[in-house]
């Protein structure tokens, strides 16, 4: 069978995001879509991202993220009548909303998506997944409890007006770190010393960001806004939280059921997650496995609570997170997960049925 794929960000076209895992937003953000084009060769199937030969020619084809009107291949295969589109729902509502606009989705045969509610008001249509993450087993951190600093957030810089955003919460948590507990954090990641617009402007924001990161020049553009910023992230994000005794961890924006890499990253890192994000976390991640954020009023409290927690009662946390990386629990959130749910829904005769409930 002839296997097409289309990326909205069209640096992974051209069959990039096929076999390159590497990104200008993320570290290894396209892990999973090289794993699973080798699993699809594998069984014998051809892959391609749709800008390598006539569009028309693929069996089916797979739209990572709404790719819009603006589209001129989506548009002709739209068109066209082509039988077998289907779109496959990752970056949230807060990145890009138009993503779950239900009219948006007419075109398609089918919606993988991490949105249980979609899935239930029409299993047929959307299937559900999540958001896969690649398992790093073994690589809890040996650096001692006395010699890890306290705290850290590992993120880029954004700033938005949309609902639900956490992007500013995130701004209160590091300002009160650089303000009352210096010595006890560092920032790290790309644009806090760049400009970015606020207010109604900020909707141009994910695109200066990619601006920044591929226009050389533009790096020259600097205001000095957090005094805890050491810099971008120089090496694997797994590695430089084992620095850490805690992290950061929250989404950038309050969605049910969005549980993105962030708190993931720390769990293979034997770093401890301070989470906000998912109302429903609980219903998918054990709560003795992370701090969540919800049960402190401000970071005072916090702080408190992180700065005076033994080594012993930080390892609990550590064990916990250990077991639940051995459970199956975990086997949603792998690359594995998200291969064997793609392989089911797409190309096995005995699936391709709605289930009579959502799993979890």
């Amino acid at each position: 069978m002839n296997i097409g794929f289309w990326n909205f960000y069209n640096f992974y076209n051209k069959n990039r995001m096929l076999s390159d895992s590497s990104s200008v937003v993320g570290e290894e953000l396209a892990y999973f879509i090289v794993q699973l084009t080798k699993q699809l060769r594998q069984l014998g199937h051809h892959v391609a991202t749709i800008d390598m030969q006539d569009p028309e020619s693929f069996d089916k084809i797979f739209f990572l993220d709404y790719p819009t009107k603006f589209n001129s291949r989506f548009r002709k295969l739209v068109r066209r009548r082509h039988p077998e589109l289907h779109l496959i729902l990752i970056e949230p509502p807060i990145i890009r909303p138009d993503n779950y606009d239900v009219r948006k989705h007419r075109p398609f045969k089918t919606v993988l998506t991490w949105k249980k509610d979609l899935c239930v008001s029409d299993p047929q249509k959307y299937r559900l997944y999540h958001i896969p993450n690649r398992v790093r087993s073994g690589n809890f951190s040996t650096i001692p409890f006395s010699q890890r600093k306290l705290c850290t957030v590992i993120n880029s810089f954004m700033v938005s007006v949309r609902a639900n955003e956490l992007y500013s919460e995130r701004v209160r948590a590091i300002r009160w770190f650089e303000a009352h507990a210096p010595k006890d954090f560092d920032l790290i990641g790309t644009e806090w010393d760049k400009p970015l617009f606020s207010g109604r402007l900020s909707a141009l924001n994910l695109g200066i960001r990619f601006a920044y990161r591929r226009v050389t020049w533009l790096n020259r553009l600097k205001t000095r806004r957090f005094p805890s910023h050491i810099g971008p992230n120089r090496k694997p994000k797994h590695l430089t939280l084992h620095d850490y005794r805690f992290c950061i961890a929250y989404e950038n924006s309050i969605e049910l059921d969005y549980i993105s890499e962030k708190i993931f990253d720390s769990f293979f890192s034997g770093c401890v997650p301070i989470y906000l994000g998912a109302p429903n976390i609980l219903d998918s991640i054990p709560k003795d496995t992370f701090i969540d954020k919800r049960g402190f009023a401000t970071y005072d409290e916090v702080y408190r609570y992180i700065s005076r927690l033994s080594e012993n009662e930080y390892n609990r946390y550590l064990n916990n997170i250990d077991s639940f990386l051995k459970s199956p629990g975990l086997q949603p959130f792998t690359v594995e997960g998200f291969i064997q749910t793609f392989i089911s829904n797409y190309f096995d005769p005995l699936h391709n049925q709605p289930s009579d409930s959502i799993p979890s």
